[in-house]
């Protein structure tokens, strides 16, 4: 590997890693929060120090989740530190998080498809990692589930697009599919990914190839086994789209993010990718690395029709928690308006069409940074009052000391959230200084 793209990539990671720590250190507590207290404390690590954890434990349901490796992170933080600490995990968390641009760059980089005008990709990575957009995720340690369903994706997608015939790869991306639906319920889109992936290889190849047929059928029974799998909440049932217009004004939101509901902007952020790999497929000059951001741009986009079904009743913006799955798709938009660039750059007068997606996502990111900092903020203020509230209670057993506003409390239910401050077990492993 070249020496300017191993400094490339150590640079990117250093400010990806110091913006999400500056992030971390000013804005998170080691409070827990909100699900954390049922699902990791009493539920997860509870049980493991009473010696009562099973193996079928790791992966049983959360909502409609079954977050197996965040468990076992969780595990492994608390075997390592002795305490249940939010800002441990969070810290831990940048380093998850990190592997993602990493996985990236490595892969174009071996692939030695990172050059020109494609270095633009950057922009996208670096704004995506470290901006603080994906606060509930970034500033909960709980949250790690998002970075690893997204590695687990990117692993797949490279072996399909690097060893597509071989049976080792094919059983790699079987393993990975599988712990995606283990990690989220959207988990499931991942063996669906890997399976475009085949279809794209076979229309670039005008054959069929029914070893890749097959395998793209075991994906899609995998998938389907997955969403009968997935747990049923009735009551989220009240959060889903009731029409094709609530659908429809849910995408609105989605696909134009970082800009807040745009119909042209949503165009001018995926299109790129819905236009070129067409081209490309005409041309037969799809590559390795096409293939594969092809793959990250498909994976985002079922996740944006996911989004709008089961969260899609009158929504009116983007949960930040969310922003997170559409990080790939947003890459690979970039990576092939780049292209895009770079086909037509000596007829500079369509050049500039391709520049659209940066002005755009630049744009976006900018005009919102105030909406993101005041609710940094104003997570960041709750947060305190919580770690407060909690603190007195602890000092002087006082329940009414719980009974607070949505949010001043680190969990919907004062009586339930007294019980758990209460055990033993749970209040032993809490950080000190909250008894203090």
């Amino acid at each position: 590997m070249p020496t300017r793209n191993i400094l490339a990539l150590l640079a990117t990671l250093l400010v990806i890693a110091a913006a999400r720590l500056y992030w971390v250190e000013t804005f998170a507590i080691r409070l827990p929060f909100w699900d954390q207290w049922d699902a990791e404390g009493d539920f997860l690590l509870r049980p493991w120090i009473e010696g009562r954890l099973k193996l079928h434990d790791l992966w049983e349901p959360h909502n409609e989740h079954r977050i197996f490796p965040t468990r076992l992170l969780s595990l492994l933080i608390f075997s390592v530190t002795g305490v249940w600490d939010n800002l441990v995990e969070a810290r831990v968390n940048i380093l998850v998080a990190a592997c993602i641009p990493l996985i990236i760059l490595l892969f174009l980089m071996r692939q030695k498809a990172l050059h020109g005008l494609r270095w633009l990709v950057l922009i996208v990575i670096i704004a995506q990692f470290s901006l603080p957009f994906a606060f509930e995720n970034l500033l909960i340690g709980f949250q790690s589930q998002f970075y690893f369903l997204i590695i687990f994706t990117l692993l797949a997608l490279i072996l399909v697009s690097r060893y597509p015939d071989s049976f080792v790869a094919m059983a790699g991306v079987l393993v990975l599919s599988w712990l995606s639906v283990l990690t989220m319920a959207s988990g499931i889109l991942t063996p669906l990914a890997a399976a475009g992936v085949y279809a794209l290889q076979g229309f670039q190849k005008r054959q069929l190839n029914w070893k890749h047929v097959a395998f793209a059928a075991v994906l899609i029974g995998l998938s389907v086994a997955g969403y009968f799998l997935m747990p049923q909440i009735e009551a989220n049932h009240i959060y889903r789209s009731r029409s094709v217009v609530e659908l429809r004004k849910a995408l609105r939101y989605i696909l134009a993010w970082p800009v807040l509901k745009s119909w042209p902007a949503a165009i001018a952020l995926w299109a790129p990718a819905v236009v070129m790999v067409p081209w490309f497929l005409r041309n037969r000059t799809l590559s390795r690395a096409d293939l594969f951001m092809a793959g990250c741009v498909m994976w985002s986009l079922a996740q944006t029709l996911a989004i709008a079904y089961g969260r899609g009743q009158a929504m009116q913006t983007v949960s930040s928690r969310y922003t997170e799955l559409f990080t790939i798709g947003l890459i690979g938009g970039a990576w092939f308006a780049a292209r895009f660039m770079e086909i037509t750059l000596k007829h500079w007068y369509i050049t500039w069409i391709g520049a659209v997606f940066f002005v755009v996502f630049i744009r976006g990111h900018v005009t919102r940074r105030d909406l993101e900092m005041h609710n940094v903020r104003t997570s960041y203020g709750l947060s305190v009052k919580q770690e407060s509230n909690v603190r007195k209670y602890l000092k002087t057993g006082d329940p009414s000391v719980l009974v607070q506003p949505q949010f001043e409390i680190p969990y919907p239910d004062s009586v339930r959230l007294r019980s758990l401050l209460d055990n033993p077990t749970l209040r032993h492993i809490l950080p000190p200084y909250l008894s203090q």
